[in-house]
Order: structure tokens, then sequence, then C-alpha cells
């Protein structure tokens, strides 16, 4: 045997333990690794010609078998729309949505988006709640846990509430707290 042989034979065992299936751990998720993991991404979707949502996120996730997606730190822009394209109230200026996590469904077309959610209209109304799922079918949002709302003249906090874009529809239920004029306390 050559000195190299003990070398290569140590160098082949390591290959193939490296691509044997490993056992997961203790309470691991069966679920499989990611298929895509984009860093620093910036997204952009269409309908035919028209750009829908634009954005970007620290970092992205994309599991092709389920069209799942994650996202950390991101930020959603709805562009400027008209009634015509099927906007309604609060996005005729456009409207931004951030938060520390947001996880979505690209077969369902529904984002829960938590951690911290601020949502920003270009009409000056600023939302900030911890959670949000929003139905890209229905075009609406909702959340359970509380929503402060700030507008040009006035303020408003509830224990739950719902939107629906397409009827010009805002729900605030539980306690709800509205103050009309100067906005800029709290």
């Amino acid at each position: 045997m050559s000195r190299s042989e003990p070398v290569r034979l140590l160098a082949l065992c390591l290959l193939v333990a490296a691509c044997s299936p490993r056992r997961p751990a203790e309470g691991a998720s069966q679920q499989p690794p990611p298929q895509v993991v984009l860093r620093g991404a910036r997204l952009v979707s269409y309908e035919g010609e028209r750009l829908t949502l634009s954005g970007n996120a620290e970092s992205l996730t994309y599991q092709r078998s389920g069209g799942d997606v994650q996202a950390t730190n991101a930020t959603l822009r709805i562009p400027p729309g008209t009634p015509e394209q099927g906007m309604s109230v609060g996005t005729e200026k456009g409207l931004d949505i951030s938060a520390p996590n947001m996880e979505g469904s690209l077969a369902s077309k529904q984002l829960v988006a938590s951690g911290g959610v601020v949502v920003r209209t270009g009409e000056g109304m600023v939302v900030e709640t911890p959670r949000l799922t929003y139905d890209a079918v229905e075009k609406g949002a909702r959340g359970n846990e509380g929503v402060k709302v700030r507008g040009p003249a006035y303020r408003l906090r509830a224990d739950r509430f719902e939107l629906s874009f397409p009827d010009e529809t805002f729900t605030f239920e539980g306690s709800v707290e509205t103050v009309l004029g100067e906005s800029g306390r709290d």
C-alpha cells in the first residue's frame, strides 16, 4: 500500500459519510429543506403586463412542491391603482406592508404577516397589528390580536378587524376606541 492509499481511503470514507442520508435529530421537523433560499431578495409580481406587487426581503425561501414562501424582514408594495383595476379605498396612492415575518402560499393566495406588522397607505393611514392575514382571492385582510390605526385626523384601536377592499368595508370588533381630531398622540 502506497503512502497516498490511506489518504485516498480516508477521503473516500468521508465522501460516503457526507453523501449518506442522516437520521433527523429527536423532535426535528420532517419537512424537507426549501428548494430555493434567497438573501437580499427583490420581489416583483405581475398580472399580465400590470405590476401588482413589488418589494424586498432580507431572506426568502421557496418550496416548489407546495408553492410555500417564507420571508424575513420584508416589505411589500401594492402600487397605486384605480377602481377599474379592482383597487379600492386605501390603495389609490399605493400601500406598503412591512413585517419581520411573512408566510404565504401561491396555491391558496394567502399571506400571513407577523411579528409587528405595519401597513402604510399613500393617503397617510398607518395600521399596526401583531399579525395580519391577507387573502388575495377575497381581497381582504383580518386579524384577531388587536389593531391600532392612525390617520391624518383620527386614531382607532380595536381588538379584532376585518377589511374588505372590494366592498370598501372596515369592521372593527371587541373593545373599540376612536378619537377624532389630532392623530399625533397615542
